[in-house]
């Protein structure tokens, strides 16, 4: 008997508010689904899912996929908690030449980071896009050099030496010039990651905040891809944080495990839960 499969209902919605715009489907797991759309209607599916069908936008992310397909492809994930509870994936492909395609952030805000990681990393341009400035990589970076690309780099280039002059502007959307400026940082409170934050403030009460972050941004995925087999990048993982890290290479594990259709043992389960708490 076939396992029944998560999901469908709101395939079904899709279809019917965009005819003909989803062009393929195909689950993953069981709860696990991903479609791909025609990239002009990404900004509506994605509202759709996100105010209508009661998805959370968890993450998203781009690839590089011209050995496959002859193309770049961007992923919009969302955790469904409205109904059925399961993850759908919004699937595009962009052109590899064009290296375009509409920003979901105008409509869904919570996308704003996602793509202007996936610009930083793969050049891909999210147009109408608000927010031009860089997020992960530094302002001297070199230009039309995209870390997660699958083009051969060399990785010992370095940029070549700045000045210390502030090239990063801290944006107050909610207030005016005469709020204060309190800077945070260079350490997070925690001590977790090195953080620069701006809080704009008017007396006592903040009006508006800003930060950057990404300052020990190591490459990992990239090494992973290009220096490591599947079965040796859970070490690796696990050194994604210091506070952390059985997070990290549980999640990474799991992904290889369904991506491979292994079924894990319940005492498996019972002891990556222990470890996690």
């Amino acid at each position: 008997m076939s396992e029944e499969k998560l999901g469908q209902h709101y395939l079904a919605a899709l279809n019917e508010a965009f005819p003909g715009v989803v062009l393929d489907h195909a689950w993953q797991t069981k709860d696990q689904l991903t479609v791909t759309v025609k990239v002009n209607y990404l900004p509506e599916v994605v509202e759709f899912l996100y105010y209508k069908q009661g998805g959370w936008l968890s993450v998203l992310f781009g690839n590089d996929e011209r050995k496959l397909n002859g193309h770049y492809a961007v992923y919009y994930v969302l955790s469904m908690e409205k109904g059925t509870k399961c993850w759908i994936t919004v699937r595009v492909e962009v052109d590899a030449n064009k290296q375009e395609y509409p920003s979901v952030t105008p409509r869904v805000p919570a996308a704003v980071w996602g793509e202007r990681e996936v610009r930083d990393m793969y050049g891909l341009i999210p147009v109408g896009l608000p927010d031009e400035r860089r997020l992960v990589l530094p302002d001297d970076w070199p230009d039309e050099l995209y870390p997660l690309r699958k083009d051969s780099m060399d990785y010992r280039q370095r940029p070549a030496p700045t000045t210390d002059a502030e090239t990063y502007e801290f944006i107050n959307e909610l207030g005016d010039k005469k709020n204060n400026v309190v800077p945070i940082g260079p350490l997070h409170v925690t001590s977790d990651e090195p953080g620069h934050f701006r809080l704009f403030v008017d007396g006592e009460n903040i009006i508006d905040a800003d930060y950057r972050l990404f300052y020990v941004h190591r490459g990992m995925e990239k090494l992973a891809e290009t220096r490591m087999g599947y079965n040796e990048v859970t070490f690796l993982s696990d050194r994604v944080c210091g506070i952390c890290g059985f997070a990290h290479s549980t999640a990474y594990t799991t992904s290889v495990e369904n991506a491979m259709g292994i079924q894990v043992p319940e005492r498996a389960q019972m002891i990556r839960a222990i470890l996690l708490e």
